[in-house]
């Protein structure tokens, strides 16, 4: 069933994932470049969440995606500039999470004004799934940069996980009791 979630991203997130496809005796297998090695997820307040598995290729296509759109963005006015995502806003005891697991199109559209006149002040990312399923995420400029640079640490193989990251120098344990 094809389905179309769309809602305003709060948050991000990028990590590295490790995916193993089992490919058919006689069959070629795809590219290693072509195979997940990275999900992407945006958070929506504290009740929405979407990922989706990306590979280098994806990252790279996606980023061509937010390149191509940057050149039709217009001029927009100043309140364009500042705006921020709204969380979105379910019961207490709801919760949304999609997935999108294979990843077969991405859709970038920039800050614009329709031709009605109306502003859409955000980028708009949308991301569509095998069956036809697609999330559609808004993003201020602010996060659309942090998305690039984490879509350009997918396509280069350098998103290291989290845990991996410098956090500065260890802290020495100053308990004398274990002298």
């Amino acid at each position: 069933m094809r389905h179309t979630i769309a809602f305003q991203a709060t948050g991000f997130e990028a990590g590295p994932v490790d995916v193993q496809i089992e490919v058919p005796e006689g069959e070629e297998g795809p590219e290693p470049n072509q195979i997940p090695s990275a999900i992407i997820g945006f958070l929506g307040g504290q009740s929405i969440q979407a990922t989706a598995f990306i590979s280098q290729v994806d990252a790279e296509n996606i980023m061509g995606a937010f390149t191509q759109a940057e050149s039709m963005r217009g001029q927009m006015p100043p309140e364009a500039a500042q705006w921020e995502p709204e969380a979105t806003a379910l019961p207490a005891s709801m919760l949304l999470g999609v997935n999108i697991e294979s990843l077969v199109g991405a859709a970038v559209t920039p800050p614009h004004v329709q031709d009605e006149g109306q502003i859409v002040p955000h980028w708009t990312m949308g991301l569509q799934d095998a069956d036809g399923s697609s999330i559609q995420v808004a993003l201020s400029d602010a996060m659309s940069v942090t998305v690039i640079r984490a879509l350009a640490d997918i396509a280069n193989g350098a998103l290291r996980d989290a845990d991996e990251l410098d956090a500065g120098p260890a802290v020495e344990d100053d308990d004398e009791d274990d002298a």
